[in-house]
């Protein structure tokens, strides 16, 4: 009895011994021992499948290459969590998307967590964009009035800087995070506007109220004179209007039912005119390089001008005998502004060869503008800061 009593105790030590080396040899078969870990993060495209990363914009689809990693209940970004599909997870790879929504928090790190509770960190950087900038609805506006900036990346908190140091109230900023108010404030100065977020700083390539190389301001003394020589425009320059309030001085203000083909004539001098007071500020590096190049004004239109034909002539010859047959032909589309002033951009190149590539002056050019096309048109508008500044900054 003894003796199978020894032999059933020598059996059991023998099973329970088995098992725990058993068990050991289990786990070490395992990689890593069985614990999480992670090798390396790709793209999920098959054409860049080799392509390792270390961090990837919102939005973005990652694989995520490890070894056991079948049991991860979630991922999260920074302080923002990843949606995970049961069918994309297997013990070697896990595939997700970076999340879209913007951190709070920024810690350049990836957690795992699994169904036992453990975390597995990884270092890894979501690319969120710096704020960039489009345009604005109008480049100029007045203190106190509210500006619209268009671009992206408008993401909060954000600040939006005036040339000069004075920052504007953000008003809204839209829910694509394209398009953002800001109130204008004073000490707001000419000269870019630069737009901040916790994601990097972007400088506008535009001017605010750009006063560079204005060639038609209708602010020169010269202008309402007598002597000015201008043939067309004295009459049509306002510095204030029932209807249109200015945005910077005095501006070209048209009101004019016009009939097709009809020619209609609203600012005309040759280069002996108060014209060339301002054409001359064209500058030498605007003929060098023309495509660096663009013709801007401000536009506040009180009636729909689409299908209108503004003719634009300028250059430094006899406009009597050029201006019917050189010109850039403005063919407006989509111009109603509903009473609030707008920013139109031209490419300078394209006016510029469309007057005959003229040659640089530097004591200025005359001009013609003037409406004359296939279509009737109510002329109910006012225009303003005609320019030619450079399209990006230096």
């Amino acid at each position: 009895m003894k003796i199978h009593l020894k032999t059933l105790l020598f059996l059991f030590i023998a099973v329970a011994m088995a098992g725990v080396f058993t068990g050991c040899s289990e786990d070490d078969d395992l990689p890593n021992g069985g614990k999480p870990m992670v090798s390396y993060i790709r793209v999920t495209r098959p054409s860049s499948s080799d392509s390792l990363i270390t961090k990837a914009g919102q939005g973005s689809m990652i694989a995520i290459v490890g070894q056991n990693l079948q049991n991860t209940r979630e991922i999260w970004f920074n302080d923002q969590e990843a949606f995970l599909s049961p069918t994309l997870i297997t013990n070697t790879t896990v595939i997700t998307r970076v999340p879209s929504n913007i951190p709070l928090e920024i810690s350049n790190k990836m957690r795992i967590i699994f169904t036992n509770g453990e975390e597995l960190i990884h270092d890894f950087t979501v690319d969120i964009s710096e704020p960039r900038i489009d345009r604005m609805q109008s480049e100029y506006v007045n203190t106190g009035d509210v500006a619209t900036i268009v671009g992206d990346f408008f993401y909060e908190p954000l600040t939006v800087t005036f040339t000069g140091g004075a920052q504007g109230e953000i008003v809204s900023i839209s829910r694509d995070y394209k398009t953002l108010e800001v109130t204008v404030p004073a000490g707001a100065q000419p000269g870019p506007i630069t737009i901040s977020s916790n994601f990097g700083a972007t400088e506008s390539d535009f001017w605010f109220r750009d006063n560079r190389n204005v060639i038609a301001s209708f602010d020169e003394p010269g202008l309402l004179a007598t002597t000015s020589g201008l043939w067309h425009g004295p009459n049509y320059i306002r510095d204030n209007d029932a209807a249109i309030k200015p945005v910077n001085g005095k501006y070209l203000r048209i009101n004019q039912n016009l009939a097709a083909w009809a020619w209609y004539e609203t600012y005309v001098g040759p280069n002996n005119s108060a014209a060339a007071l301002e054409t001359k500020n064209i500058p030498a590096d605007a003929f060098a390089n023309p495509g660096k190049y663009s013709l801007k004004f401000e536009i506040n239109t009180l009636a729909d001008l689409t299908g209108a034909h503004y003719r634009m002539h300028m250059g430094p010859g006899d406009i009597a005998s050029l201006r019917g047959n050189v010109f850039y032909n403005w063919q407006v589309n989509n111009i109603n502004t509903d009473g609030t002033w707008r920013t139109v951009t031209l490419p300078w190149e394209d006016f510029w060869k469309a007057n005959g590539s003229f040659a640089y002056t530097p004591s200025g050019y005359g001009v013609s503008f003037h409406f004359s096309g296939p279509n009737p048109v109510n002329a109910n508008f006012a225009l303003d800061n005609m320019r030619v500044v450079p399209t990006m900054n230096p």
